[in-house]
Order: structure tokens, then C-alpha cells, then sequence
């Protein structure tokens, strides 16, 4: 995260009573099922940033950006791979070509991870070397996208969406927009034939949008200021506001869907990276939330 933008994370309380902090009135709500302290995990993530889900190996995979800045806890990983119930597997370090591991993106089809850095302005491509492991020092990286080709320059949101079409969706936290970049004749992304579209998302009250993710040909947006979440359609269309007030949540950082440790088919999986370390040098309020969906009253 760049460092401005920690510094003004303290007026997030303050921002959070602005006009369409939160939706007047939600046609839905979340409700909390599940609550993960990230910040005590035996390799703790105080500040976790980044959130995706590998359907084949069931685990999500979360990134701290701000754990290396944090001497104290710093353990040489940024990478966590932890069950939906909450319970952490694995760790890993992405620190060989990025020690901002802003988010994560599962390609799942492939069996790649898509990893994108806001002080570089640079999507990465991440496969696993001979060791079948991710964040270890023989994964094969590759640069994929310049996010200021298409102007961001604070690219916090990362989604992939496959099928015949695939597509990079980019979340720009600084300009609030979120950015669409499918492959061109080359078939490769970050080529001058890219098919890029955009739009914005403050004229529905965002002053931020940490994180995107993609569910059929909706998108759901995410503010660490905003108490509630964006759906969208893919053009930028509203489609509600999903109340997330009164859970809890401070400084909402990255979202992905996965199936419900209740046996639901499809729960939001919301992490939330507390107080900034440039606020409180010894904050370590990371949580992971898992969240359903019900329709408010």
C-alpha cells in the first residue's frame, strides 16, 4: 500500500460517517458465520491484504503487504495458506520479486497464481516450481501487466475470470476505478493489442476499492473506508449495496468466494487489515471473516 495512503487510513472512522458510507437501505445484508484472528496465527499476519481460493486444493491463500514493515512480527513470510475454516497450513515469501504482495488472483484452470504489486505498478504470473509449492524460491515468475500502461497507479485489486474470454480485473484504490483487461489477437496480456475498459466507482460512494471479486458476470467491489460492498455488473452497472455495518470489519482489505464451512455453496470471504502499522507501530489486528448473504428486513 502506498504510503500516503497508510497514513490517511487513520480518518477511516471519520470517512466512515460520510454520505453513502453505508447504504441507506441495503436490498441485502452479510451476516457473519465464521471470524479468523489472522494476527494470532503462529506466523501471524497483522495486516493481510491479498485473498483468493483454490477450489482444487480447498485452502485460501492470503498475502500481507505491511507484515515485513513490522520488525517485531516479520518472519520472513507474506504468503499464507490457510483453510476456510481458518486454520493456517502453510506460509511462503513472495520477497524474491515483490515484498508488496498487495493481492492474489487464482487461476484455476492453469494452476497459477496472479500476484500484483501497488509500489511497482505490475501484475505478476506465479507458477509453482519443481517443489509444487507457491512462494518458495524455484516458483517461475513472469511480469504480465504494467498497470500505468492503463493508468493505475495504485493497482490494490486483483480477480481473474476464465472460460473462453479470460480476464484480468484490476482494482485501482487511489482513482477508484476498476479496470478490465482481456488478451488481444496475440493472446497474451500486456501487448499493445490488450482490450482494456474501465469505469468508476465514487458516484456510488466509494472513496476507495481495495479489492475485486467476480462471480458469474457480477463483480463485488470492496472499500476499507465504505461499510458496505459494491456488486456490479462486468459494464460498471449497479446492482446493490450489501450492508457489512455493525460486523465488526475495520479497514476492509481483500474478498474472494468459496464454499461455506456450513455446508453454504458460496460464502464471501472478507479479510481486514485493522489499524495501519504507520498509525500504531504495534497493532496486529489482522481478521479474516466469513460472510453469507440474507436479505435485510
Amino acid at each position: 500500500m502506498k504510503k500516503a495512503l497508510r497514513i490517511a487510513l487513520f480518518v477511516s472512522v471519520v470517512c466512515s460517517l460520510l454520505p453513502n458510507a453505508q447504504p441507506a437501505a441495503a436490498a441485502t445484508k452479510a451476516s457473519l458465520v465464521r471470524l479468523t484472528l489472522t494476527s494470532s496465527w503462529p506466523t501471524k499476519s497483522p495486516d493481510p491484504m491479498g485473498l483468493t481460493y483454490n477450489p482444487r486444493t480447498r485452502k485460501l491463500l492470503i498475502s500481507d503487504s505491511e507484515v515485513d514493515e513490522m520488525p517485531s512480527l516479520w518472519k520472513g513470510k507474506n504468503l499464507f495458506v490457510a483453510k476456510r475454516g481458518g486454520r493456517l497450513v502453510a506460509t511462503g515469501t513472495f520477497k524474491r520479486f515483490t515484498v508488496e504482495p498487495e493481492d492474489l488472483a487464482w487461476d484455476n484452470a492453469h494452476q497459477v497464481l496472479f500476484v500484483t504489486d501497488d509500489d511497482l505498478d505490475r501484475v505478476f504470473r506465479v507458477e509453482r516450481g519443481k517443489d509444487k509449492l507457491l512462494g518458495t524460491r524455484d516458483d517461475v515468475v513472469a511480469t504480465v501487466l504494467h498497470t500505468h500502461r492503463f493508468g493505475s497507479f495504485d493497482p490494490e485489486g486483483l480477480a481473474w475470470r476464465g472460460g473462453r474470454r479470460p480476464m484480468l480485473i484490476v482494482s485501482d484504490s487511489t482513482n477508484r476505478r476498476v479496470y478490465k483487461i482481456r488478451r488481444g489477437r496475440d493472446r497474451r496480456f500486456g501487448t499493445r493489442d490488450d482490450i482494456i475498459g474501465s469505469f468508476g466507482t465514487h458516484r456510488y460512494g466509494f472513496t476507495t476499492a481495495e479489492d475485486v471479486a467476480v462471480r458469474g458476470k457480477h463483480l463485488f467491489i470492496v472499500s476499507s473506508r465504505q461499510r458496505f460492498i459494491l456488486e456490479t455488473t462486468l459494464r460498471g452497472g449497479l446492482v446493490q449495496k450489501i450492508d457489512i455495518s455493525g460486523l465488526g470489519i475495520v479497514s476492509a482489505s481483500g474478498i474472494a468466494f468459496a464454499p461455506g464451512t456450513d455446508g453454504g455453496r458460496s460464502h464471501l470471504y472478507l479479510t481486514a487489515s485493522g489499524v495501519d502499522n504507520n498509525v500504531n507501530p504495534n497493532e496486529n489486528d489482522g481478521r479474516l471473516f466469513e460472510l453469507k448473504f440474507v436479505k435485510a428486513p
